[in-house]
């Protein structure tokens, strides 16, 4: 069951970025969306491999609590993010670094506004803009992929689960897009995915 939760929760963005998508009537065609749930689910992979290779070295009690923990500091930072988002204020650092970095800055960007991803205002997202557009929705998995290994969960199973509902999120998302505008959905999103984040910690480290 946890591994199934933890999938929604670092596919929960997909969703609003579909709608974001559908409402704006930009359309995702199939190689540039399977390329993007590729992404997410290969970065769940490389962090679970990380998170495997640091239960290696450490005691396999104190991994599994140590992989909880991080679990629900990632949600705490989810949690954050929603209240952040609600009243609407940004970081001057998201700022700087979306002006000097440009590869990390459209990334930051993307993250700001799903639709900033049809870069060239064609109305359909490319092979190369899903690129960019993956490695943005992939960012929340790199460091929850690591706790989801010290706690324990199987790579593979995770990351076909976490790939397969970016996916269908996404998809769903783009059709849902112009009953329900994206933007409202966008904190309870982020919200969502930190309370499951924090109740998966919570499960492994009782």
């Amino acid at each position: 069951m946890a591994v199934p939760l933890f999938a929604l929760a670092v596919s929960a963005d997909g969703l609003i970025a579909g709608l974001a998508y559908g409402v704006k009537k930009i359309r995702i065609p199939l190689l540039p969306l399977l390329l993007i749930a590729l992404s997410s689910a290969l970065a769940v992979t490389i962090s679970m491999y990380c998170g495997r290779g640091l239960s290696a070295v450490i005691p396999s009690d104190w991994a599994q609590k140590i992989g909880a923990v991080l679990l629900m500091i990632i949600g705490g930072y989810f949690l954050l993010g929603a209240l952040r988002d609600h009243i609407g204020s940004l970081s001057d650092d998201e700022e700087l670094l979306s002006f000097n970095v440009k590869p990390l800055g459209v990334i930051v960007q993307i993250l700001k506004e799903p639709a900033s991803a049809d870069m060239d205002l064609s109305g359909e997202i490319s092979i190369k803009e899903a690129v960019f557009l993956g490695l943005a929705l992939a960012m929340d998995a790199l460091g929850a992929g690591a706790g989801m290994a010290m706690a324990g969960f199987n790579i593979l199973f995770t990351a076909l689960c976490v790939g397969m509902l970016k996916f269908i999120l996404i998809y769903s998302g783009m059709y849902l897009g112009g009953i329900c505008p994206g933007n409202r959905l966008k904190g309870v999103s982020t919200l969502l995915s930190g309370c499951i984040f924090i109740l998966i910690g919570l499960l492994e480290i009782m």
